[in-house]
């Protein structure tokens, strides 16, 4: 499997597919899924093609008036849950249910998009050990989403650990604890971003001082209860390498 569907747990990443652009409570999110995920069964027959879009127009009828955080990410309704749990969630439209290669092309982006697209985390170098560790946090499909699909603060928790001149593969085993609890707090603020994973990254973090700058816009004072506990943990931290 891969970051998208991990092979442990009861969870999958679809933000890509822009979930998170609606302005939506977690409740509503899950709810928003269900009705898709039945309407899709009682509409769509893959037999019969032109059912595709007879779905999908109506979906972006329904859906059209929830409000967006932003007007120019695209929303797809083929996502939804992909299990008989209804726990994960993914395209519903994939080849792998409907048996044909081609079956994204009813969705707005195209089999082409949306097979050739990985998000930055799961191109990452440690996309396995994130995605054990999000596997760890994450309550539901949603809350993994989000910490799958946050790529930007996850590539400053990987910064933060190499100015401290600390091996960042080891930041999965010795400060694990540490790695949850930073990211309990993210979950809280992450409720009102918009995470698709498309997002540009234009800072390099180059030093530990616009890491911290990062994490203090992101987090606020919980950065620096956070960090107040990982330096009672590391009082002899190494300086700053210039990473």
């Amino acid at each position: 499997m891969s970051l998208c569907h991990p092979d442990k747990g009861n969870v999958s990443c679809g933000a890509c597919c822009g979930l998170f652009n609606l302005k939506l409570t977690k409740k509503e999110y899950k709810s928003l899924l269900l009705e898709r995920t039945t309407e899709f069964k009682k509409t769509v027959n893959f037999e019969v093609r032109h059912s595709f879009p007879i779905y999908r127009k109506e979906r972006e009828t329904k859906e059209a008036q929830i409000p967006k955080k932003d007007e120019m990410t695209y929303n797809c309704p083929f996502l939804g849950y992909v299990d008989d749990t209804k726990q994960r969630i993914g395209c519903m439209i994939h080849p792998i249910f409907t048996g044909d290669p081609k079956s994204q092309n009813f969705s707005f982006y195209g089999t082409s998009i949306c097979q050739a697209y990985d998000c930055k985390t799961k191109e990452g170098a440690l996309a396995d050990l994130w995605e054990n560790l999000f596997v760890e946090i994450a309550k539901d499909s949603n809350e993994y989403s989000f910490l799958s699909a946050d790529h930007i603060f996850t590539n400053a928790v990987e910064k933060f650990f190499s100015h401290q001149q600390m091996n960042t593969e080891d930041m999965f085993q010795i400060y694990r604890l540490e790695l949850v609890a930073l990211y309990r707090i993210r979950l809280v603020s992450s409720s009102v971003k918009n995470f698709t994973s498309f997002e540009i990254n234009y800072d390099a973090f180059l030093t530990l001082d616009s890491v911290e700058s990062y994490f203090i816009s992101e987090l606020g004072s919980e950065w620096w209860d956070w960090k107040f506990e990982w330096e009672k943990k590391n009082p002899n931290r190494g300086e700053v390498s210039g990473f």
